[in-house]
């Protein structure tokens, strides 16, 4: 897939190697991911798109996941300049507490 957008790929790829479900889409020139797959509702959302926070640098914004810290820093409920890695991580420790919860 040929981007300006690569760091959004590269997390796409990371969940995909991990297993973790998640919906892919094209949003508003860039994209989007939905984590978990399930319907409407995103535990986290992932854009990097032409009006994200982060998109000329390469970076995420991400809805969902955010530290209390993050929260009160930013008096917002997103935050955007954000590594795949980081994203990645957020993501991953979620949903091994999800699958832990479930034995």
């Amino acid at each position: 897939m040929k981007t300006k957008y690569k760091e959004i790929i590269k997390l796409k790829e990371m969940l995909e190697q991990a297993k973790i479900p998640f919906h892919f889409s094209e949003k508003n020139g860039g994209f989007h991911i939905c984590y978990p797959r399930a319907g409407f509702f995103c535990i986290c959302s992932v854009i990097e798109h032409d009006g994200s926070y982060g998109r000329n640098q390469d970076l995420l914004e991400i809805m969902g996941l955010m530290t209390k810290k993050e929260l009160k820093k930013t008096q917002d409920t997103v935050i955007g300049y954000l590594t795949a890695d980081n994203v990645f991580r957020r993501i991953k420790k979620h949903y091994l507490k999800g699958v832990k919860n479930d034995r």
